[in-house]
């Protein structure tokens, strides 16, 4: 055996290994950022909201919920309707205050949810959660609603897209019903809020989401609609490009006359005449 094998030292090389290992792996299996907690990380069962919203929300909103300069909006005008949006689309809490809330996963459990925004709605006198009922619904009429005041930002499909400034309109696939009604009367993000639609106007648009979108799969591969405006406007252009080529070549199609001139029998041939025609002139005179 060689004199390093036998040293003290390097015999305690595996088992430190192994312990660095077992500590890896121990943090590993840990709860990860942003999955679902269960409700007893936060309090008990019935969690408190005005506790969670102190330990997790007022650093940016502040402990009224009147918020806090540079770190977060106040919440008087938000209400149970805007808080539930956030919660249970993962909007909610942000990473950094400069960031565009993004749906993710959801952090919270059922009832830290219905804890937290019963919270919220007592901070002011915004707009409640609303009753969306997609079941007699009129989807040719959520159809027509979305095509002229969602499709320009989330497209045609429901699949978003990119509406300047580093914002995005987000995929409406995966949207429930009440997450669709609240967006419309909240307007979170750069959306605005349609107040101009009626209860039947939201259950509508949300029939149509819900059904004419979601169930047809229209954002998979097979249905170029969830493409995007970059890509069908790249097609359309290419599709218009055929015609296009086809009738520049026509046009540039050799004629006769323009394009096979007159050799030199038939331009003196041509000429003749208007040369007799002279000489007889001249003889006349």
């Amino acid at each position: 055996m060689s004199a390093v094998l036998r040293s003290p030292k390097l015999a305690l090389l595996p088992l430190a290994a192994a312990i660095v290992f077992a500590l890896v792996m121990l943090l590993a299996s840990g709860p990860a950022t942003g999955a679902p907690r269960a409700a007893g990380d936060v309090g008990s069962e019935e969690a408190d909201g005005a506790l969670m919203f102190k330990t997790q929300c007022s650093s940016c909103h502040g402990l009224d919920g009147l918020g806090v300069e540079n770190r977060g909006p106040s919440l008087e005008s938000e209400g149970a309707a805007a808080a539930d949006f956030v919660l249970r689309t993962g909007r909610m809490p942000l990473a950094a205050p400069n960031l565009q809330a993004k749906s993710g996963p959801v952090r919270y459990s059922e009832a830290e949810i219905v804890a937290l925004v019963d919270h919220v709605a007592t901070i002011g006198g915004g707009p409640g959660i609303p009753d969306v009922d997609t079941t007699n619904a009129d989807v040719t009429n959520g159809g027509t609603l979305f095509r002229l005041n969602c499709a320009a930002c989330h497209v045609a499909s429901g699949a978003g897209a990119p509406i300047g400034s580093g914002r995005i309109a987000p995929n409406l696939v995966d949207a429930t019903p009440t997450e669709v009604g609240e967006a419309i009367i909240v307007g979170p993000g750069s959306m605005p809020i349609f107040g101009e639609f009626s209860p039947e106007d939201i259950n509508d648009v949300a029939a149509y989401i819900e059904t004419a979108l979601t169930d047809a799969d229209t954002t998979s591969a097979r249905h170029f609609g969830g493409a995007g405006p970059v890509a069908e406007g790249l097609a359309a252009w290419l599709l218009a490009l055929i015609p296009l080529v086809a009738l520049t070549r026509w046009i540039g199609r050799p004629s006769e006359g323009r394009h096979n001139p007159q050799t030199e029998a038939e331009r003196a041939e041509a000429e003749r005449p208007m040369e007799t025609d002279q000489s007889t002139e001249v003889a006349s005179t």
